[in-house]
């Protein structure tokens, strides 16, 4: 391998290990991929497995470390880091967790490495989770679509993402690369509204629900129920703090409403043309994020 050095050999890992990757970046939108990796890594004793070589994969002008310094002396340089850690649940299959920095560079040799630690430990199984912005109101659940090269696997989950053309995440690179290997690969996106910045805890959740039940992990999500209620408060007095604000929240509800009576389900799709709902039938993302970020500040 090129760029990932395993500590040891990972003698302890059990047959047919499920990997689960999960970056930050544009496609981690309100942290909910990261953040339910971040939950799994909470709620399971880990072991550190190995690491992948950051100079391959970070530019470092884009992604700059961080720095201490103490008066006048410089401290600790604290690198992005990208790591593998070995999970084993009560049930289900054992996890390989990668989560972190979405990497710059070096997407293919990172590829290349992964099938070869899989071929290595037996992985026949892919899960990516991820979370994309999308025109839907807070006041609504959130939205998943998935991706997948098992036809049978699409049709149980019942929520295919759309044909489209969008630019690659390292994320979805990796699910190709994969899939391709041989590997039964799914890519569980949760959509969440596009006005919103910061943690969306309910991501998180949903995706861990998924995960739970394709993989037969179990996982205690009761800790997201207070984040989540707080979150929910938060937005929804940001949501009456303007006319505007509220017009825009009661539209996207009318436009939500509207796509959950139809076949197929709230994909956030106009059925009818078959493409995604445009920019002209919702309301701005980034100006409506503007005004609920100014009234959470405290502004006038």
């Amino acid at each position: 391998m090129r760029i990932l050095s395993l500590d040891t050999p990972p003698a302890d890992v059990r047959p047919d290990p499920a990997l689960v990757v999960a970056f930050d970046g544009w496609t981690d939108a309100g942290s909910g991929g990261t953040g339910a990796a971040e939950h799994l890594l909470d709620r399971y004793p880990s072991q550190h497995l190995g690491r992948f070589d950051a100079d391959a994969l970070y530019d470092y002008r884009d992604r700059r470390p961080s720095l201490e310094i103490d008066r006048g002396r410089l401290r600790t340089v604290r690198w992005p880091e990208l790591s593998i850690r070995h999970l084993a649940p009560t049930s289900g299959p054992d996890l390989l967790v990668i989560s972190g920095p979405e990497p710059d560079l070096g997407w293919r040799t990172l590829a290349a490495d992964l099938k070869e630690l899989s071929d290595l430990l037996g992985v026949r199984r892919y899960v990516g989770l991820g979370s994309v912005p999308g025109p839907l109101p807070h006041t609504r659940p959130v939205q998943m679509v998935c991706t997948s090269n098992d036809a049978l696997l699409l049709e149980r989950l019942g929520a295919p993402h759309e044909q489209m053309i969008v630019p690659a995440s390292a994320q979805v690179a990796l699910e190709a690369e994969l899939g391709a290997h041989g590997l039964t690969t799914l890519g569980m996106w949760v959509r969440i509204p596009h006005y919103v910045a910061g943690p969306y805890p309910e991501a998180s959740r949903v995706l861990l629900e998924r995960l739970s039940s394709h993989l037969g992990t179990p996982v205690d999500l009761t800790g997201f129920d207070h984040d989540i209620d707080t979150n929910r408060e938060r937005l929804d007095v940001a949501a009456t703090s303007s006319d505007e604000v509220r017009d825009h929240v009661a539209q996207l509800e009318r436009l939500y409403d509207a796509e959950t009576g139809r076949p197929g389900g709230p994909l956030g799709i106009d059925l009818q043309r078959g493409a995604p709902i445009t920019d002209v039938d919702v309301p701005s993302g980034d100006e409506l994020a503007a005004e609920i970020e100014r009234f959470l500040r405290g502004g006038t």
